[in-house]
């Protein structure tokens, strides 16, 4: 079964701030729940962030995506702590996104 990312305008959802990792993270409160932004592209690169919200929906993130005229952002839910995690490998000495993606993936030992 295919899924999709969700595609919201920025006006449907109520952002916040938060600390994490030594600096001021962007988050938004959608439908009871809350995000992080992992990524923010002007609207002229919304393609790539696309794709990528579709690989990771693949992966069962818990993702959506938000556009205006001028930028579109991908959204991961903090309680996605293997999306979270990868996000923030850089900054944290944490396992890559890679690592996090081969971990989901079923076996396929017989």
């Amino acid at each position: 079964m295919l899924l999709l990312p969700r595609i919201v305008t920025e006006s449907q959802v109520q952002p916040f701030k938060f600390w994490f990792g030594d600096r001021i993270q962007d988050g938004v409160h959608f439908q009871n729940e809350l995000y992080y932004r992992l990524q923010q592209t002007s609207i002229a690169d919304r393609s790539r962030l696309y794709h990528l919200a579709c690989r990771l929906v693949q992966h069962n993130a818990d993702i959506f995506i938000t556009a205006s005229k001028e930028q579109c952002s991908l959204w991961a839910n903090l309680r996605n702590q293997k999306v979270f995690a990868a996000n923030m490998a850089d900054r944290l000495s944490l396992p890559t996104a890679a690592v996090l993606m081969d971990e989901t993936q079923p076996s396929t030992a017989s």
